[in-house]
């Protein structure tokens, strides 16, 4: 039982090697709901509602059509802007969902060759290009999840003068004390748009317009803790994400922690009777 709780402490210390950011976002332009944190803008054509929870905030944008005739979105015109930075929400990537099948043969000659081997393989697959445009029928709503908003390099420019010492409470164990930092529009670290190009077609005429809403980091919260213990953040709200980077530390006490594993197990199996 001994070497049991040994083996548990040092794969503990493996758990413990990440330093996590977790931030939380307000808007100028976007209502927040208060229960569920996600962002929404609402006019008489549609509601667009937007939703950063995840790691490294993924930009989730749902909208609805309140027309009697279709909208649609041009992803090729529509970016996330970061200061003077523009992202198509478009995007580069093709997914590619293949299989890979072969066999192979052993041909063994003293004369000729020793091993002689032969591999045939085939590629069978298909790949899955981006959505330019997608169409929302009248009354009716599409989601997507596009780009990821930040990385955890993003803060490690902020001083220490910005942080002070604030409470977090967790779900699962008494709270703990970590460093938060709150910013305004004006001073904060991370800003952004969202700029989306939407369209309506009447008799062969597309008639276009945008839609631009504005977002910041207002709060940010820095600890070694990982963020889905966090009461704040239990909930999964729509203005909350966070990033983790792996500390000197970490680094360093992962390989003494890999190799206390290997001890332990290496004890537990020394101890264990040997059958006759």
């Amino acid at each position: 039982m001994k070497k049991i709780m040994m083996l548990f402490s040092a794969t503990l210390l493996l758990s413990s090697c990440s330093r996590y950011y977790v931030s939380t976002l307000e808007s100028s332009t976007a209502r927040k709901s208060e229960e569920t944190g996600v962002f929404t803008f609402e006019n008489d054509t549609l509601a667009v509602t937007y939703n950063f929870n995840g790691k490294n905030a993924p930009v989730s944008i749902e909208m609805y059509n309140k027309l009697n005739e279709p909208l649609y979105i041009d992803w090729q015109k529509s970016a996330l802007i970061k200061g003077d930075k523009a992202v198509s929400f478009l995007g580069r990537e093709v997914s590619i969902k293949a299989d890979i099948s072969g066999y192979s043969m052993n041909f063994s000659n003293e004369k000729a060759f020793n091993d002689l081997r032969f591999h045939d393989s085939a590629l069978k697959g298909s790949a899955e290009l981006p959505e330019v445009i997608s169409f929302i029928p009248p009354k009716s709503r599409i989601s997507r999840t596009l780009l990821k908003l930040a990385e955890a390099h993003n803060y490690k420019s902020l001083p220490d003068s910005v942080y002070k010492k604030s409470f977090i409470s967790l779900n699962d164990r008494p709270g703990i004390w970590a460093k938060a930092a709150t910013f305004s529009p004006q001073n904060s670290p991370l800003s952004f748009k969202s700029y989306l190009t939407i369209f309506t077609e009447q008799e062969d005429k597309r008639k276009n317009f945008s839609l631009v809403q504005d977002f910041y980091l207002s709060t940010l919260v820095k600890s070694f803790v990982n963020p889905k213990s966090m009461t704040s953040v239990e909930q999964k709200p729509g203005n909350i994400f966070y990033n983790s980077e792996s500390t000197g530390y970490g680094k360093t006490m992962t390989g003494v922690a890999i190799g206390a594993i290997v001890m332990v197990g290496a004890a537990a199996e020394s101890s264990l009777p040997v059958s006759k």
